[in-house]
């Protein structure tokens, strides 16, 4: 447990002086980013920079947040935390301290565990792609109810449903805090749904060679192979092991970056490969939709010629981070305030907001123990020509409730449930 120390008394109290409340018409406001944005898990992180950006500029084109008829400026400072505990708390501190952030995207697991204590203390908000992070004992730590587990709890249902022939489910992550939780949830859902599951394992964060790993998978004769939340390098890696091991059955995952892995493995071989990042082009939303606008700006700055060139195809993450920054956004603006304590009390009492996924309200304490998870839609998508395409909008409320005691049965035997911790 983090410990105030008199050094940290003193800085905490000087934060403070910053806090909202004081803020004055015309300032800027700076919002921060802490997430890798290097080494392996990079692609969780890096593309959710062209999003939060996006919806910066076209704040500030505006003359900035406008908050009780007043302007506020944003600015997006950034921290690369190499997905490690002691750089993102060192992240935490510093987007604090020098810079004052009212807002932290970040993307969680093990940098939340060492970052929550020292934000709540410090009273900032921040929000995680995994809303697993999410505790009572956390009160500022908001998150999307698009992302994990809520996507991979969906995931054996919709395979269910497609084929009921098959019985085998085998399911694989990383070993760390994302990958464990996360797996735990999509198991518990698997059972719910009448899977047979023969393989639930973790691998290493250090492994390399995946001939081994997807060799011990396929050993088990798996209808379906998920790879739940494992982080994209490592998709890449499984998919062309699985590939070049002759598998033929279905592929699951929470997120599957079409592009990355269609330079390993040809299209035919990720044909019906099902996960729950939609694309933000997809027509399933509609001309003129939020979605559709947002692919549309995204590619005249970031795409092919752009101003921006990424030199690559906007992806999930590009738009995952932007709506929790969006939601926060919404909450300041309901509140009058940037302060943190009226932000969430404002984000609570609000209801219905619109997000990018479309409506949604704070909801999760059934899950978490407190209601700090923005529930929206939860899109289902499979690849088709190798693009990504909407199938299915569930509805996760309704889909839980005559599941939810023997998923959450199975979360408890692990040891991950919130109060379990």
């Amino acid at each position: 447990m983090y410990k105030k120390s008199k050094i940290s008394a003193a800085i905490l109290a000087s934060a403070a002086m910053f806090s909202m409340g004081a803020a004055q018409a015309g300032d800027t406001v700076n919002v921060g980013f802490l997430g890798a944005l290097s080494g392996p898990d990079a692609g969780w992180g890096l593309p959710g920079l062209t999003g939060n950006q996006m919806f910066i500029d076209e704040q500030n084109a505006l003359g900035g947040l406008l908050v009780c008829g007043e302007r506020y400026p944003l600015k997006m400072i950034t921290f690369d935390d190499e997905a490690t505990g002691s750089k993102a708390l060192q992240g935490a501190q510093e987007l604090v301290f020098e810079h004052d952030v009212k807002f932290i995207s970040a993307i969680g697991g093990n940098p939340a565990n060492a970052t929550h204590p020292f934000l709540t203390e410090a009273k900032v908000i921040y929000a995680s792609l995994i809303s697993t992070d999410i505790r009572p004992d956390r009160p500022y730590l908001i998150a999307g109810g698009d992302v994990t587990p809520r996507i991979d709890m969906l995931r054996p249902g919709y395979h269910k449903r497609k084929d009921p022939s098959l019985s085998r489910w085998a399911v694989l992550s990383q070993d760390d805090a994302l990958g464990v939780s996360s797996q735990a949830w999509e198991v518990g859902s698997a059972l719910a749904e009448g899977w047979d599951v023969v393989y639930d394992e973790h691998y290493s964060l250090e492994t390399v060679d995946f001939a081994p790993v997807v060799t011990a998978v396929l050993a088990t004769n798996p209808d379906v192979v998920s790879l739940n939340l494992s982080y994209p390098d490592f998709v890449v890696s499984i998919i062309e092991q699985l590939y070049v091991q002759g598998y033929t059955g279905e592929i699951s995952g929470n997120y599957l970056d079409s592009e990355s892995i269609l330079t390993k493995v040809p299209a035919s071989f990720i044909e019906g490969q099902v996960d729950s990042f939609p694309l933000m082009d997809d027509p399933h939303w509609g001309f003129g939709s939020n979605q559709a606008n947002f692919a549309a700006n995204w590619t005249a700055r970031f795409g092919p010629g752009g101003p921006e060139d990424k030199k690559r195809a906007m992806n999930g993450i590009d738009w995952d981070h932007v709506i929790m920054l969006e939601v926060w956004a919404k909450g300041v603006q309901h509140a009058c305030s940037f302060e943190a304590d009226d932000v969430m009390a404002s984000l609570h009492s609000m209801g219905e907001m619109e997000t990018l996924l479309g409506s949604g309200a704070f909801a999760g304490a059934d899950m978490f123990g407190i209601n700090n998870m923005i529930a929206t839609p939860v899109p289902i998508n499979e690849s088709r020509n190798g693009v990504k395409r909407v199938q299915e909008v569930v509805d996760f409320a309704a889909w839980f409730a005559p599941h939810s005691e023997e998923i959450i049965a199975h979360v408890r035997s692990k040891g991950l449930m919130y109060d379990q911790q």
